[in-house]
């Protein structure tokens, strides 16, 4: 099985830059079926085919940085596309408290 990092690199080229390659179809928010982007990694065959739900999951959580989001049977990478056209964002009613860390001045 694909490492973290690799597995990571592949999702963002295939959410962020070329879906085509993959035959993947974002829709305007950018998500794509798990089981679409699943069947592209086996299709590449060698250590690819053993990608499952579970490595996505593990990917995402143990992630530095933020980089890739999974609602249900879904899947998408949060920023930097570079596909054309643009990715639309749904507006979300923000929590009742927020909270901003911010360095003090030094």
């Amino acid at each position: 099985m694909p490492n973290d990092v690799d597995l990571s690199r592949a999702v963002s080229h295939a959410l962020r830059h070329e879906p085509w390659v993959y035959e993947l179809e974002l829709d305007d928010e950018g998500w794509v079926s798990v089981d679409q982007l699943l069947t592209a990694f086996r299709e590449r065959g060698g250590e690819w085919r053993t990608v499952d739900r579970a490595a996505l999951e593990r990917m995402i959580a143990t992630a530095a940085k933020r980089r890739h989001e999974l609602d249900g049977d879904r899947i998408r990478a949060l920023y930097g596309h570079s596909v054309p056209g643009r990715i639309q964002r749904r507006a979300e009613t923000p929590p009742p408290e927020l909270f901003h860390g911010t360095a003090p001045a030094t």
